[in-house]
């Protein structure tokens, strides 16, 4: 089995010079006996409501046709492991792994930072090469277009993802990339938006020996379907005392919210849903404390439902606070919250207070409130 033989079967059949290298870096890659680099990638979404951005780094090792990346996104530390026939992925510091699903029989996924979405290697265009900047090596950059494709498993009513462009950059030696930059527009039922993507190298080592452990999954881990949700027991024993992880996402209103310009004041983190009876219970108690205190932020969170059932619920029962869909915005897995309700009480200076569900009475979160500082009746 070859690694990224995808892409090599796609770039053989390419009829420019230019449209070759692919392959042929590919090949390069193949040949080295190992590799380490090290990522930033940044992704960024121009709105009508402004500007949105995540950012996340990713260590990746590999050998032969196995490998083994890191991301780490906030507090997110995630694992996923190929080792030659399988794919797994896991949380640092969690016993629980997930089996992935292969792309088709005898192909071997590709780690993050070598998916692209869908080039158009044969319309590539080579431009001249170039110092590669982060390691002193000279760079083959290319331009290739991106073909458009429906997201979300081509689901109905899905984004659509139009054909963009991609600039790469890769060490001519070694094959190694080095960055790359895509832009595209995505076509959404509620609304369009551009995307941007870059990833950039940070350092990167070759040829020394990996050690097997890297590519084999611990012995005392067990699959699961899913991953253990993070309740308020969970995220109070991992956070309390200790700055929460960053949040920043994209309210209905299309206006950015970010955790960090709360800082100052007391911040709750509301996590909700339409078909949840305590969440329906708490909201009028909730939006009162919102009209009555000016140094109180209310973030709502509307977990797992669409756009067009959270706007209907909120027409009838209005909110004064903003309100973010995991729907449609990227949080960190502290923030994929389990039961509902569920409270996150963050104090003045953005340390975890407190993580209480919500069926356990408004009482005790007026409590809570009041322990991080916030002078309730």
């Amino acid at each position: 089995m070859i690694l990224f033989a995808l892409l090599g079967a796609l770039s053989s059949a390419a009829q420019t010079p230019a449209g070759t290298r692919w392959a042929e870096l590919t090949a390069k890659r193949e040949k080295l006996s190992s590799y380490h680099q090290e990522f930033e990638i940044s992704r960024s979404y121009a709105v009508p409501g402004g500007q949105r951005a995540a950012q996340r780094q990713l260590t990746l090792d590999a050998a032969g046709a196995r490998w083994r990346e890191r991301t780490v996104s906030g507090s997110e530390n995630l694992v996923r492991l190929y080792d030659g026939q399988a794919l797994f992925s896991f949380e640092e510091g969690t016993p629980e792994y997930l089996r992935g699903k292969l792309p088709a029989p005898g192909e071997p996924p590709l780690p993050t930072a070598y998916r692209f979405g869908e080039p158009e290697w044969t319309k590539a265009v080579e431009l001249p090469r170039q110092p590669c900047g982060v390691v002193a090596r000279t760079c083959l950059t290319l331009d290739v277009p991106l073909k458009g494709r429906e997201m979300a498993g081509g689901a109905a009513n899905a984004p659509r993802m139009l054909p963009g462009t991609m600039r790469l950059l890769a060490d001519a030696e070694t094959g190694l990339l080095v960055s790359y930059q895509a832009s595209q527009e995505v076509q959404a039922p509620t609304g369009g938006y551009r995307q941007e993507t870059r990833l950039t190298l940070k350092r990167m080592t070759f040829g020394k020996p990996a050690l097997a452990s890297l590519f084999t999954l611990p012995a005392n881990f067990r699959e699961v379907a899913e991953f253990t949700p993070w309740n308020a027991a969970k995220i109070q024993q991992q956070f309390a005392g200790k700055p929460a992880p960053a949040f920043v996402a994209k309210g209905l209103d299309g206006k950015a919210i970010s955790l960090a310009s709360y800082k100052g004041k007391i911040v709750l983190l509301d996590f909700w849903a339409t078909w949840c009876p305590p969440c329906r219970a708490d909201a009028p108690a909730l939006e009162k404390l919102h009209q009555q205190h000016q140094d109180l932020a209310i973030i709502g969170i509307s977990v797992s439902e669409e756009r067009a059932t959270v706007e209907k619920f909120l027409r009838e029962y209005p909110r004064g606070y903003p309100v973010a869909l995991t729907t449609e915005n990227e949080l960190s897995r502290p923030y994929q919250a389990g039961p509902l309700p569920l409270y996150l009480v963050i104090d003045r200076e953005g340390k975890l207070a407190a993580a209480v569900e919500g069926d356990q009475g408004m009482a005790q979160l007026r409590r809570l409130l009041k322990q991080a500082g916030l002078e309730t009746e």
